[in-house]
């Protein structure tokens, strides 16, 4: 009744586009657009690279054949393209945190190999929390945990040092600017576990990789979810 009254009062505004919105924070239109870059088959069996091509099976890359990486599976809801990066955009530059929760609970639809015992985000260093405010990853790790009543381990991980931003750097580049940035903050505590480690967009990896090594290293089975994932050029 009372939801009922407050949908009457304050009617529910899209959080894109501020139109009448959706129980999910989105309007018809801006869920249609975000869906426009949804990931489908096929892609890689084991890191979610989508393959050029619209058919076939799913089928390991050849980058996974040639050297498996830390984790389990990776996959991404969507491309990180149009209305998808400008959401994501909005997220983390804009300080639009409210986005969070849709973008969370869209990310909780992709289908998981296996169910984990535990979700962690991505960290930030405390110098880009104290500058941003917060950190996306754990915006959407959040969302998700709830919308799927899964346990959070929110500051499982740590970043050991405030690494260089990732926009604007190539892959090796990438790769090198975050080798070995990140460790388990309480060693032994995912031992034996099956972990979901969950960011916001998949570019190159690395960040995603090198999270996966230290939960690895830690006696952890990895699994990655990311709202969006870059095209490879």
């Amino acid at each position: 009744m009372l939801n009922a009254l407050l949908d009457i009062l304050l009617p529910r505004l899209c959080l894109l586009c501020a139109s009448d919105a959706e129980d999910d924070g989105l309007c018809a239109g801006c869920a249609a657009l975000l869906s426009e870059k949804k990931i489908g088959p096929p892609v890689c069996s084991v890191c979610g690279e989508p393959f050029p091509d619209s058919a076939g099976p799913d089928r390991e890359c050849g980058a996974c054949i040639g050297k498996a990486p830390p984790f389990i599976s990776a996959r991404s809801a969507y491309l990180y393209e149009g209305a998808v990066q400008d959401a994501v955009h909005r997220l983390k530059y804009a300080g639009e945190v409210g986005l969070a929760r849709p973008l969370g609970r869209l990310l909780s639809r992709l289908p998981m190999p296996l169910i984990p015992h535990r979700v962690v985000p991505v960290p930030l260093h405390p110098k880009r929390i104290r500058e941003r405010g917060f950190n996306q990853s754990l915006l959407l790790a959040r969302a998700l945990c709830k919308g799927l009543g899964l346990p959070l381990a929110r500051a499982g991980l740590e970043r050991t040092r405030d690494t260089e931003k990732q926009t604007g750097l190539g892959a090796d580049e990438r790769k090198k600017n975050v080798a070995g940035a990140f460790r388990v903050r309480k060693p032994g505590s995912f031992r034996g576990m099956r972990v979901l480690l969950i960011d916001d967009v998949y570019t190159t990896g690395a960040t995603i990789r090198e999270c996966a090594r230290a939960l690895r290293k830690d006696g952890a089975e990895v699994m990655a979810l990311t709202l969006a994932r870059a095209r490879r050029l």
